[in-house]
């Protein structure tokens, strides 16, 4: 059982939530919100922990008792997890039906705890029912039952919800602190620093990254680009990127147009303020993109990263996504 011991970075955030749990004044609901990777789901895990554990030290679970040892297994009687599940068009969503079952189970006394602990990760891929649905539990909690909500996206959230839980932000981690952990788990430094850079602040993406072969996705990217601005992608190439992308989870294609925006960005700002991407300086800087087609390519880029969100095919997406780059240059 992981206990805030082996929890990485966040040291306020991790004071803060400790001192709630040993004082027995943590929250009815709350909200951990930040970037994807960045620890939050991990925390909320600690924290479920350490509010059913028999015996728990300073606002940590103890590790050992039964309790958390069922709630390690997520097997807990009092720990309740919605998750987003995916339809048929693998959009992943939470269904009134998910909350619906949480609250019947959330509305029983404790079992083996003083309390019940829901956590609803996700949170902001809850449809409008379901999230009306959950408004209710919220306004009128039952007494003995702690809501966690997790969200890599907390403006998504409707103002509702958002109003009557007390918000944790899990901030963006800096890169020299990504890179030393990365290091300490075995990675070149070489590889360490590209990571650390391009991880957005999330030591959990680094790992990601780092085990999926992120650095080369950001390659891809920019010779992509590089290509596209010199009139070097056709038709058939564009067509072979789509069924390449066809295959790949919606998440990885949305890191795909990220780095693209990032690229863009150091390009416009080469001048003024640090890269995104220091590695590529040289390279990007060789670019030569015109402002106002910075920003057209960065409209585009942002347009079509939150239609991801939608059931569109991927494939597709992909495609009209290069098209419209391309049309941006010619």
């Amino acid at each position: 059982m992981m206990g805030w011991e082996k929890f990485f970075g966040h040291a306020a955030t991790v004071d803060y939530l400790r001192k709630n749990i040993a004082s027995g004044k943590f929250p009815h609901a709350v909200i951990f919100a930040g970037t994807e990777g960045i620890g939050k789901r991990t925390a909320a895990d600690i924290c479920a922990a350490a509010l059913l554990c028999d015996n728990p030290v300073d606002g940590s679970p103890c590790g050992v008792c039964e309790s958390c040892r069922l709630t390690a297994a997520k097997s807990h009687p009092d720990f309740y997890i919605v998750e987003p599940e995916a339809n048929k068009s693998k959009t992943r969503l939470i269904k009134i039906g998910q909350i619906r079952a949480m609250q019947t189970e959330a509305a029983l006394r404790p079992i083996n705890s003083e309390r019940r602990v829901v956590i609803i990760d996700g949170a902001e891929l809850m449809n409008n029912a379901a999230a009306n649905c959950l408004l209710k539990t919220i306004e009128e909690p039952p007494s003995q039952t702690i809501f966690v909500l997790v969200t890599a996206n907390l403006s998504s959230l409707p103002i509702t919800i958002r109003s009557r839980c007390i918000t944790v932000h899990f901030d963006r981690l800096p890169p020299a602190q990504i890179q030393d952990a990365l290091i300490a788990r075995g990675a070149e430094f070489d590889e360490a620093r590209r990571l650390s850079v391009i991880a957005g602040g999330s030591f959990g993406r680094a790992l990601t990254l780092k085990d999926s072969g992120g650095a080369q996705l950001r390659e891809d990217a920019f010779n992509t680009l590089e290509k596209i601005s010199r009139g070097e992608f056709n038709n058939e190439d564009i067509f072979t990127f789509g069924a390449t992308v066809a295959e790949w989870p919606r998440d990885r294609f949305a890191d795909f147009v990220i780095y693209i925006q990032k690229i863009l960005r150091d390009v416009y700002s080469a001048d003024v303020s640090e890269p995104l991407n220091p590695d590529l300086s040289e390279r990007t800087a060789a670019l030569n993109i015109s402002e106002q087609k910075i920003f057209a390519l960065m409209e585009t880029g942002t347009t079509f990263h939150r239609r991801l969100k939608s059931n569109a095919s991927l494939r597709l997406m992909a495609e009209a996504y290069l098209m419209s780059l391309r049309k941006i240059f010619r």
